[in-house]
């Protein structure tokens, strides 16, 4: 087994290193220069992008959702005050019909 002297071996990488940093310039300058060389001339169109109906839509309503707030808090304590009274109806028939008018929105809208 041999023992390398410690200055030997870091000189080593260092050259290492700046022989990867030249190459690393070099292809850089490679890459650069090569549409001249090779004729061609750079993009005239800016990137696009397009936005489905879909898209469109869903984003209209992001925004309408993020101006609303959170909580009704006037219905919720007019709630709370009708249980606490013991005056607050189900009423089953109706909760039914916006359960199926919200299914149907919703089939509607992604299907």
């Amino acid at each position: 087994m041999s023992i390398n002297p410690l200055s030997s071996t870091i000189g080593a990488q260092t050259n290492n290193i700046s022989d990867t940093r030249q190459a690393g310039q070099i292809g850089r300058e490679i890459n650069r220069n090569a549409p001249a060389q090779a004729g061609n001339t750079a993009p005239t169109s800016a990137d696009s992008i397009s936005i489905t109906g879909t898209a469109s839509q869903l984003q209209a309503l992001e925004k309408q959702l993020t101006s609303l707030p959170v909580v009704d808090v006037q219905r919720v304590d007019s709630v709370k005050r009708e249980i606490s009274n013991g005056t607050f109806e189900i009423n089953p028939p109706r909760i039914a019909d916006k359960m199926i008018q919200m299914e149907s929105f919703i089939s509607q809208r992604l299907g």
